[in-house]
C-alpha cells in the first residue's frame, strides 16, 4: 500500500510517501515561494527520494483542515487534481487529528488547540485507546480559547500553536493539572499523517476526489488565517 500523504494547513508544508506503516521519503520547507511550486517540488523530491512514481501509487491522504486557508486550498486542490488524473482513492484527514498523532503514545488524553485568529482556536480531544491508537472524543470545534479550555479533562496534554497566544491563559486557570507537549510538535506533520493512513487505509472513508473539499469551520469568505 503505497500512498503520496499532503500536508498543507500551517506554513510549513509536508509531503511523505509511505509504503503501509514504513515512511519511504519526506520533505518539508516553509520556504517563502509561490506555494503551489513550493508543494509540487516537494511531490516531485518525496516520489524521487521513495524511487517510485505517480502510476506506482495505490492512492493519496492529505489534511483537509481546519487550519490557513491558503495553504488547504493549495494542497487539496493539487491532491484532488491528481487522484482524479491517476484515478486513485484519497483518505482525507483532520488537521487537529494530524497534529494530536505528533505525539508519542501515551496514557494522558491529547488537546489540541490550534489558532484561528479574530480570537479564537481550533480544538479537539483525543485519547489514547488499549491499543496505543488515538480514538477521537470530540469533534472539531471553533471556539473561544476560554470556552475550548471547559471541554479538556484533568491530565490533558496540550498540543497546537494556539499554545504561543494563549499559554498564560492555559497557566493560569486554578484546579487543572495538564502539562504542554514541546514545541516541536506543534505544528502538523505528512510523517504522522503516515501513521493515520497506514492504520486507516483502506478500512477509513475514502474520498472520490470530486467530493474533495477542505474543512475551514470558518465560512470561505473569511480568509483570516493565510
Amino acid at each position: 500500500m503505497r500512498l503520496l500523504v499532503v500536508e498543507t494547513s500551517s506554513l510549513v508544508f509536508s509531503v511523505a510517501v509511505c509504503d503501509g506503516d514504513r515512511i519511504l521519503s519526506s520533505f518539508k520547507s516553509d520556504d517563502p515561494a509561490r506555494r503551489s511550486d513550493l508543494l509540487t517540488g516537494l511531490i516531485e523530491e518525496a516520489l524521487r527520494g521513495a524511487g517510485l512514481t505517480l502510476a506506482a501509487l495505490d492512492g493519496l491522504a492529505v489534511s483537509i483542515g481546519p487550519g490557513s486557508f491558503t495553504g488547504l486550498r493549495v494542497g487539496v486542490t493539487t491532491v484532488k487534481t491528481l487522484a482524479w488524473a491517476l484515478k486513485k482513492k484519497v483518505l482525507p484527514v483532520s488537521t487537529l487529528e494530524v497534529i494530536a498523532h505528533n505525539l508519542d503514545s501515551g496514557v494522558e488524553p491529547i488537546g489540541v488547540f490550534l489558532d484561528a485568529r479574530k480570537g479564537k482556536v481550533y480544538a479537539a480531544l483525543f485519547s489514547p485507546d488499549a491499543e496505543e491508537r488515538l480514538k477521537r472524543l470530540s469533534p472539531d470545534r471553533l471556539l473561544p480559547p476560554e470556552e475550548a479550555l471547559k471541554q479538556f479533562p484533568e491530565g490533558t496534554v496540550f498540543v497546537g500553536d494556539g499554545l504561543i497566544r494563549y499559554r498564560d491563559l492555559v497557566n493560569s486557570l486554578d484546579g487543572k493539572e495538564w502539562s504542554l507537549a514541546p514545541e516541536s510538535d506543534w505544528i502538523p506533520s505528512a510523517d504522522a499523517l503516515c501513521r493515520i493512513a497506514a492504520h486507516r487505509w483502506p478500512n477509513g472513508v475514502l474520498d472520490d476526489p470530486h467530493r474533495l473539499v477542505p474543512e475551514y469551520l470558518y465560512s470561505k469568505e473569511s480568509d483570516i488565517v493565510g
